[in-house]
């Protein structure tokens, strides 16, 4: 099961930020540079001692948390090497944390925000008195000038800023759920980064142990529903208004597979753990692909009736005065 089953469980919980992660990821030096340096002893003692030392053990103020039978100097040799491929190692997952939370959600958020702003203020233009004073203007325009600025704006006046209004809300809630597509990336992040912390502190022994299931994909929204001859529809799973809660109640988040770090090898977990970085690299992508296929979706058929050469069809998107029986005003 995954960790969270809804998107409303996951805001209420919600995860580190981007720069909690690096922090996390940061304290993780010395640590691989102990698993590196235990990794490469062996080879390095055999080359120097390739008959065995003859030096004492133990002895006080060891240089790390074993013996080595070296002497300090070597140590140090040693701790030098191992050094740049333990920043190498955390210098990736920075920078995987960077190219995975690419977006700011606070930016995301206040854009939520304008455009409901936007379509609240539509909604606010149809219940106007100036708008009905406007359409009730038109009725005494007379002759085939005012029957077309009827039949191709007038009429479809409140029509047109109700699609607006309904663009508007679409799109701030598509602009809320690539919020939480941001959200569910730090969720990943964090119990990926937990998870190769424990690998690397444990080993084998220890790593998968406190791991919880990644939230994985997002189930599919359904976003249009048309009738004949009308104008799809945006608000079928809450795409409109302010039922994007019904969304973040009721629309599951399913698992994804539990990555692996349980190598002892610091070459082999870095791969690993550079492998769990592309699985959620792949989760966003097909979060992003599905959010923006059905997003478009659902504009495509206000395209159509846009191009579609017929000016009463496209007032219904953009009112259109012009033209009706070669006359134009």
């Amino acid at each position: 099961m995954p960790k969270f089953a809804t998107f409303q469980s996951m805001k209420d919980d919600p995860p580190p930020s981007k720069d909690e992660l690096k922090e996390m990821v940061a304290k993780f030096n010395e640590p691989l540079q102990m698993l590196y340096v235990r990794s490469r002893y062996d080879a390095f003692f055999k080359e120097r001692y390739p008959t065995g030392s003859t030096i004492q053990s133990p002895r006080e103020n060891w240089t790390f948390d074993f013996e080595t039978h070296m002497t300090r100097a070597e140590e140090e040799e040693l701790r030098s090497l191992c050094w740049p491929l333990a920043t190498n190692f955390v210098i990736d997952m920075l920078v995987g944390i960077d190219n995975l939370v690419d977006k700011d959600e606070g930016d995301l958020d206040a854009l939520v925000e304008d455009l409901l702003q936007l379509g609240t203020s539509y909604d606010g233009a149809m219940t106007d008195a100036k708008l009905a004073l406007v359409q009730d203007r038109f009725e005494s325009w007379n002759g085939d000038a005012g029957a077309a600025i009827r039949e191709r704006y007038s009429d479809h006046l409140t029509r047109s800023t109700q699609t607006h209004s309904a663009m508007a809300h679409a799109l701030a809630n598509a602009a809320q759920l690539d919020s939480l597509i941001m959200m569910k990336v730090r969720h990943h992040l964090d119990g990926l980064v937990r998870t190769a912390g424990t690998a690397i502190d444990n080993g084998p022994a220890g790593s998968n142990l406190d791991f919880e299931p990644i939230i994985g994909w997002l189930t599919a929204l359904g976003v249009v529903v048309s009738a004949p001859g009308s104008l799809p529809v945006m608000g079928a799973v809450g795409w409109v208004g302010s039922t994007i809660q019904t969304i973040l109640s009721e629309l599951p988040l399913e698992p994804t597979d539990e990555p692996r770090m349980d190598s002892s090898d610091p070459d082999e977990l870095r791969e690993q753990v550079l492998a769990a970085f592309d699985q959620v690299a792949e989760v966003v992508k097909a979060d992003r692909e599905r959010l923006a296929e059905e997003l478009l979706a659902a504009f495509e058929g206000l395209v159509a009736l846009i191009g579609s050469g017929d000016a009463a069809e496209s007032s219904r998107v953009i009112p259109n005065p012009n033209g009706v029986n070669s006359i134009t005003l």
